[in-house]
């Protein structure tokens, strides 16, 4: 019950940091801000959220995490062919930002968490 409760905590702080920042934030790093930081936190959630889902498949972090890069992969290839998904400019930099951000979620699932939360059963 504890993992549902911190996971719903991670998503519920990422999706309140798109609506603080925004696309106007004037901030500290706004070129961070603005271009990378969602698509590096947003991966991450994403493989904890996958997590909680008690299917077979999904339990496996390393699944988890190959699929959602593979997605962020192929909206930034459609970007690059023209093709708008989720956005319309295409940045290599993203997919790097996925990278982190699925890394992130890997090592807060695997190794992190089962240290700090009882129960905890990673991936």
């Amino acid at each position: 019950m504890k993992k549902r409760w911190i996971v719903t905590a991670i998503a519920l702080g990422v999706s309140g940091l798109h609506f603080v920042t925004g696309e106007n934030y004037q901030g500290p790093l706004p070129v961070f801000v603005n271009g990378y930081l969602i698509d590096l936190f947003l991966p991450m959630a994403l493989v904890l959220l996958m997590g909680l889902f008690q299917n077979k498949i999904l339990r496996s972090a390393v699944f988890r995490a190959v699929a959602i890069f593979g997605f962020g992969c192929l909206v930034e290839i459609s970007q690059y062919l023209g093709y708008p998904l989720f956005g319309s400019t295409f940045d290599p930099l993203d997919i790097l930002a996925y990278a982190g951000g699925v890394a992130l979620g890997l090592t807060l699932d695997l190794t992190l968490f089962p240290h700090l939360v009882p129960g905890w059963d990673g991936g």
